[in-house]
């Protein structure tokens, strides 16, 4: 089972991906432990807990305020395996990749993006025996 972080200061945009991901598990028969959190702070207090517990994180870029860039850089510092996916409005694709994130969605973001992501990292945790 994946623990997946969803990190925006925008509830409307959390709901959304949650919509998304929760009807992934209703169409491939599986269940996910999601997080929602409103600032990087909040997320990494949470991360602070256990560095390895999470095995994908979804994070906006703008925030009131830390940046998803700084939070994804600090995640990256103690955690260089799990994964990271950007869906944001901002522009800012170069800055973002000094996270090494998996992928960088434009919101809003798709369905199948989303779903692919998904398939991605369920696959990789499936030909791996340790956590992210």
């Amino acid at each position: 089972m994946l623990n997946i972080s969803i990190c925006d200061d925008k509830l409307i945009q959390r709901k959304y991906l949650m919509i998304l991901i929760q009807e992934y598990e209703t169409e491939n028969d599986v269940r996910f432990n999601l997080y929602q959190f409103d600032s990087g702070e909040t997320l990494l207090e949470k991360f602070n807990e256990d560095k390895e517990f999470f095995d994908l994180f979804f994070l906006d870029y703008y925030m009131k305020e830390m940046t998803g860039l700084e939070t994804a850089l600090y995640i990256r510092c103690y955690n260089t395996a799990c994964h990271i996916v950007f869906a944001t409005a901002s522009d800012e694709a170069n800055a973002l990749m000094t996270a090494s994130p998996l992928q960088i969605l434009s919101k809003p973001v798709q369905k199948e993006d989303v779903e692919a992501i998904l398939n991605k990292v369920l696959a990789w945790k499936a030909s791996n025996s340790y956590r992210c």
